[in-house]
Formats: structure tokens, C-alpha cells, sequence
């Protein structure tokens, strides 16, 4: 039952509202809510027809929720990734690494998610489903097909960690870069990087890009200015609203912290509050968890869940009851906004009579899908892709796109989801 349930908790649909950061060969970065130039125009009002290759009856949902980061909240490619490139090149710097390194331009378009680094070689590597390497690069240059072979294909490494890391969010790209052009710089002037192999290399940036993401020097500029960072979408508000109409409970997941998550909720939202009766955007939400550590929101049923006051400050709830409807109308009562907990609170603040009646919409993070797959023996999971792999009613994958983002999956269909903006990819657990 705690697999079912688990299941249950991320299954249903995992993708991005609007169009996600779908997997790349080309070095062409879509944006995250541009349509196709060439799609039809549409009457004002007039809503897209919508495709899909797999039903899921909608009207059974109980509670229907998000994530903030990549999904409510659509990036500005450009100049959000600028935050962690610029901020990690200031905090190699620091750590020691030479004054040259500041010259370097960030050219993140090159990479897409689903990548995976040789740390050992300072190589990056494209894989198929059946883990052959189909691309391989060290630094910025090609590898020739005969030192690739003898190294991947001969040999036949398990690419796991820690020898091996997965590029498997959107985060990471500044990650692949930053490794790319600092493995070249080792290789032209290795005087300017002595005792650093290029496995520590990657060890420093992975260091210097998380500093970023912990200590302001992303998330400050983004609260500064969120139109600066952000894409507002007039729709959001309504689309909330019309899934509590129908009965549901809308709610909020996301791993960012309280401070940050309001200040881009504010954004979104905040404008649109007083039009739908609320006070504010916490409005549009049922229950709103933030720091929920996410996958150990969905893997660990025994992480505590705190209360967040207004003031920010966090109220334990180790004490709480939660075990009936009447305890946690209770809980809700005196606040509906959490910190951490897993998904057993969840489903009990949303007040799920079935585990399959909860449907959750998040972006994709692979290396959560690479530990499901030893807990899950059959794995659906679904991705979008933005214009143009879509061409009216008929899907024309460019090459190598068959081949599953992870191992151990496969592409079991390929269709339009919304004519000339997205189409969805399902993949299925080999």
C-alpha cells in the first residue's frame, strides 16, 4: 500500500504547466512560453484544441497541484541562468581559481538536460535508452568516434555515481558549462589549475553553483525584480479557480523556502487576488506546503511538517493529529501554509478518499525517476515539449529524439497535446 500510495503521489501527471524545458540535441534553447510563430491565430478568448494519447478522467480527481519552480513560476532562460553562471565564476574565484576564468561567457544553449559527465575524463556524454554513447565531448571539442567507442562502448562503464553524474534538471545546465569551458582551460594551461583534476573540478562548481542557490546570490535578484526573471501568465489565476469550481482542491508543493516562494507568488497572483475574492494569492490554494525537500517529500514518510506563521517564523507540529477528518480541519483552521512533512500529510490535508485521486503537476527531475524505479516495477511519466516538434496533428521527431532522457526507459507514444504549442512524450520502465 506505501508504494501505491507513493505511486499515487507523483504519478498522475508530472509535467510543466505551459511548455517545459524539454530534452535537446540541437543548441537551441526554447523559451519558456513562446508559441510557434507559425501556429494559427486564435480569436481572442478562444481556447486551443487540446490532443493527448492517454486518458486521465479529470472529474475523478480529488485535490490537483503544482510545483512553484519551472512550473507555475516559467523562467526567463536567459537572464535567470546569467544569476547562477556569474555567481559561481565569483565563487571559484574565491575558492582560488585563477583571475582568468572571468573572461568566460556563459553559452548554456549548448547543453540540454539528460547529459551525463564523466568527472574522471572532463567528458559529456550523450546516451541512448540501451546506454550507448551515441555524442561525446571533452571540454567543448568532439570526441572522434574511435576514442569514444574504446572508452564507452568497448569498455562498458556503468556510468553511475560517483565516477558519473546525471544532467538531469534545468539547474544543472549552468553546471555543464561552467565544467565544459573550465576542462578546456586545464587542458590549454594546465599551469593555471595545478592539483585540480578534473573530477575535483566539477566538485567546485557543483560547490560554487549551490552557494548561489543558498546564499541570495540567485534568489535576491529574483525577489528584487520578478518581472525581470519571471514570465507572468494572465491565465493562472482563472485556471486555479475553475479547478476549485469543479470541486477540487488546489494546492501548492515546492522545495523553495517560505520568503521566496511569496515574493514570486505575490508576482503571479497578487494582481489577480481581489478579482477571485481573495485577501491574497495564498488564496487560490487550499493547502501550501513550502521546503518540501522533494524526492524526500516522496520517499521519507517519517520527515516532521512545521507550521509557517505569518511572520515567517516555523511552528513544530510534531503533536499534531492528523489521523481524522475532524483533526485536521482543526489543523487547517489555524493556518493552511506547512513547511517540509512527505506525502502522507499531504493527502490528509487534502482529504483524499483514494490514494489515484490526487494529481499533481511538477517538472521533471530524472535522478527522482532513477531512484523510483527501484521501489516501482511499472513507471508511466510524462514531458512536454514547446513548439515546433509539433506540426499540426502529426509528430516529427528530430534524430535521436526516441531515445528516453534515462536509461531504463522507453518512448511508448509521441503526440500533440495543444495544436502548434506542445505535444507530450510518455515513456514507460523498461
Amino acid at each position: 500500500m506505501a508504494t501505491r500510495q507513493l505511486t499515487a503521489a507523483i504519478i498522475a501527471v508530472l509535467m510543466s504547466w505551459q511548455s517545459a524545458e524539454s530534452l535537446r540535441l540541437n543548441p537551441t534553447r526554447a523559451t519558456a512560453t513562446g508559441a510557434d510563430s507559425k501556429s494559427p491565430a486564435r480569436a481572442a478568448g478562444e481556447r486551443p484544441p487540446i490532443y493527448c494519447n492517454r486518458a486521465v478522467n479529470l472529474g475523478r480527481m480529488e485535490a490537483t497541484g503544482f510545483d512553484m519552480d519551472h512550473t507555475l513560476a516559467q523562467y526567463k532562460a536567459a537572464p535567470f541562468d546569467a544569476l547562477a553562471y556569474n555567481g559561481a565564476i565569483a565563487k571559484l574565484v574565491e575558492l582560488g581559481y585563477p583571475q582568468e576564468i572571468l573572461a568566460f561567457r556563459s553559452d548554456i544553449t549548448r547543453y540540454q538536460r539528460g547529459l551525463v559527465i564523466d568527472r574522471a575524463r572532463g567528458n559529456i556524454l550523450k546516451m541512448d535508452r540501451h546506454k550507448y554513447v551515441k555524442v561525446a565531448h571533452h571540454g567543448l571539442s568532439e570526441m572522434g568516434a574511435e576514442e569514444r567507442k574504446e572508452l564507452y562502448d568497448r569498455q562498458r562503464p556503468s556510468f553511475n555515481p560517483p565516477d558519473f553524474a546525471n544532467i538531469d534538471t534545468a539547474f544543472l545546465l549552468v553546471d555543464v558549462c561552467l565544467y565544459c569551458q573550465l576542462v578546456d582551460l586545464k587542458d590549454a594551461s594546465p599551469e593555471l589549475l595545478p592539483h585540480r583534476s578534473y573530477a575535483q573540478l566539477y566538485s567546485d562548481v557543483r560547490r560554487a553553483v549551490d552557494l548561489c542557490h543558498c546564499d541570495g546570490v540567485i534568489k535576491d535578484p529574483v525577489m528584487a525584480d520578478p518581472a525581470k526573471y519571471i514570465d507572468a501568465d494572465p491565465e493562472m489565476a482563472g485556471m486555479l479557480d475553475r479547478i476549485r469550481s469543479a470541486g477540487q482542491r488546489p494546492f501548492l508543493v515546492t522545495n523553495s523556502a517560505w520568503e521566496y516562494t511569496e515574493a514570486v507568488m505575490s508576482f503571479l497572483l497578487g494582481a489577480d487576488a481581489a478579482a477571485f475574492g481573495h485577501a491574497d494569492w495564498t488564496g487560490f490554494f487550499d493547502v501550501i506546503i513550502v521546503g518540501a525537500r522533494k524526492p524526500a517529500f516522496l520517499l521519507d514518510a517519517n520527515l516532521p511538517i512545521f507550521r509557517v506563521r505569518p511572520d515567517g517564523a516555523l511552528l513544530n507540529l510534531e503533536n499534531a493529529e492528523f489521523s481524522s477528518p475532524a483533526s485536521v480541519t482543526k489543523v487547517l483552521a489555524a493556518g493552511k501554509i506547512f513547511q517540509g512533512g512527505t506525502y502522507n500529510h499531504l493527502h490528509k490535508l487534502v482529504g483524499l478518499s483514494s490514494f489515484d485521486r490526487l494529481l499533481y503537476v511538477g517538472t521533471l527531475f530524472f535522478s527522482f525517476f532513477l531512484m523510483m524505479m527501484k521501489l516501482i516495477a511499472l513507471l508511466v511519466y510524462y514531458e512536454l515539449l514547446p513548439a515546433p516538434r509539433c506540426k499540426s496533428h502529426a509528430c516529427s521527431a528530430r534524430p535521436f529524439e526516441s531515445s528516453a532522457p534515462v536509461s531504463g526507459f522507453r518512448l511508448l507514444a509521441h503526440a500533440p497535446l495543444i495544436a502548434g504549442t506542445t505535444c507530450i512524450r510518455i515513456y514507460t520502465h523498461m
